[in-house]
């Protein structure tokens, strides 16, 4: 989609380095990991790098750290809402403590945003490391904000990366292959 329309239609700055983090009760949510978040973007604050982080799933009055402001969107329910700030964003990220499948990631990846999460759970099998984004060891906002810093200053490196998330997404979780994978699997359970 349109980066430009998807900032206009949502009233947000057209030429700020957008990252998104959505989760439901980001900050106090105990398997998400907002102290990373905020470490993270203070590390980026040093830098003198201007950044709006959107904290989509959360009403909470806006933050600032130095040049980083974050800002919170409540809970969306409207698909189409939620897709068009994954397609406003420049990269999406996700510290978490703990995490089964990244159903955001997934979507981020889908909507050709590139992901720099923490290496846990099943995140490292969404994620393709150094082509649809970067994993980072959990808890480190030293690492998280150097690998957001890189992809926000190499823009031909970010649209390559987005390219190849959408790709990947495509390849590994469309409609096409799971119905297919259903199908063998059910087909597999009646041979039986």
């Amino acid at each position: 989609a349109d980066r430009a329309e998807a900032r206009r239609e949502l009233g947000l700055p057209s030429a700020a380095n957008i990252l998104l983090f959505a989760a439901n009760g980001i900050r106090k949510n105990i398997w998400k990991d907002y102290q990373t978040l905020q470490s993270a973007l203070a590390e980026i604050a040093k830098t003198g790098t201007r950044v709006l982080c959107i904290a989509l799933g959360e009403t909470a009055p806006p933050e600032r750290i130095g040049d980083v402001a974050i800002w919170f969107v409540p809970y969306q329910k409207d698909p189409q809402r939620i897709a068009r700030y994954y397609q406003a964003a420049d990269l999406y990220i996700h510290p978490a403590r703990a995490e089964v499948w990244g159903l955001t990631i997934t979507e981020a990846l889908a909507c050709g945003i590139p992901v720099v999460a923490s290496a846990v759970g099943g995140i490292p099998e969404q994620i393709v490391e150094g082509k649809t984004g970067y994993l980072v060891p959990v808890g480190d906002s030293r690492i998280m904000s150097e690998r957001v810093l890189e992809l926000l200053m190499d823009e031909e490196v970010r649209l390559w990366m987005g390219q190849e998330a959408a790709r990947d997404a495509a390849r590994k979780f469309g409609l096409e292959r799971m119905v297919g994978d259903y199908f063998k699997y059910y087909q597999n359970i009646l041979k039986k």
